[in-house]
C-alpha cells in the first residue's frame, strides 16, 4: 500500500511518473501544509489555491527533488511571501527567520518588502561556509532539531547553535540593508515629487 511507503520511496516512484505515488505524497502533506498556510494568510480560498500551486510545482520539478518534505516546506514559505507581497503586505512577517522557542517579535530587519527578498536570503546563504549553510538549511527548511543536526553532522550541539545564530544574524543584517535602501529610495522619490527636483542615487 502506498501509505506504508516512506517519503523517499514515494518520491522515487513519482520520479518514474507514478501518479498514484504522487497522490500519496499530496494526501500525506495536504492537511498540515494547508493549516500552515492558512494560519499565516487567514484566507481559506487563497490558502487552497497556494497549496495547489505548490503541489503543481512539486510535480513539475519532481525529477530534481531530493527531499520531498524540505522542498514542500521551502515552496510553501515562498508561496506565502508572494501572496503577502501581491496583497500589498510589504511589511509581512519574515517566517524564515523566526527564532524558535523565543517570544514572537518582528523588528524591521525581519520584515519582507518585496519578492526580491527571496534572492537576498538565498544569496547570503550561498556565501556561508559549508557547515553553516548545511546547519541553516537543516534547521529552517528541513525542520530538524538541534540534537538531530548535531548527530547528523558529527558536531556538538553548541557548535550547531553558534552556527545557526551567526547565519541568522548575517541574513538579518543583509535584510536590514535591503530594507533601509528601499526606504531611502522611496523617500528620495517622494522628495523629487514634492519639490519637482531630479535626484540621482
Amino acid at each position: 500500500m502506498m501509505e506504508n511507503l516512506t517519503d523517499a520511496e514515494l518520491l522515487s516512484l513519482a520520479q518514474t511518473d507514478d501518479g498514484k505515488a504522487f497522490e500519496a505524497i499530496m494526501y500525506r502533506y495536504n492537511v498540515q501544509l494547508y493549516k500552515y498556510i492558512y494560519t499565516r494568510i487567514r484566507n481559506e480560498h487563497d490558502a487552497k489555491d497556494l497549496l495547489q500551486e505548490v503541489f503543481i510545482s512539486c510535480w513539475k520539478n519532481r525529477h530534481t527533488i531530493n527531499n520531498i518534505a524540505a522542498y514542500l516546506k521551502r515552496s510553501v514559505h515562498y508561496a506565502i511571501i508572494d501572496w503577502q507581497v501581491n496583497n500589498k503586505k510589504a511589511l509581512a512577517r519574515n517566517t524564515i527567520l523566526e527564532e524558535k522557542d523565543e517570544p514572537t517579535t518582528y523588528p524591521a530587519e525581519n520584515q519582507l518588502i518585496s519578492l526580491e527578498i527571496k534572492e537576498e536570503v538565498e544569496t547570503e546563504i550561498s556565501k556561508m561556509n559549508e557547515t553553516m549553510r548545511k546547519i541553516f538549511v537543516s534547521s529552517r527548511w528541513e525542520s530538524k532539531s538541534i540534537p538531530e543536526i548535531a548527530e547528523e553532522y558529527g558536531l556538538s550541539e553548541q557548535t550547531v547553535k553558534n552556527n545557526l545564530s551567526m547565519a541568522l544574524k548575517r541574513i538579518r543584517l543583509r535584510l536590514a540593508a535591503y530594507f533601509f535602501t528601499f526606504v531611502y529610495i522611496l523617500l528620495t522619490l517622494s522628495l523629487q515629487f514634492l519639490n519637482g527636483t531630479t535626484f540621482h542615487f
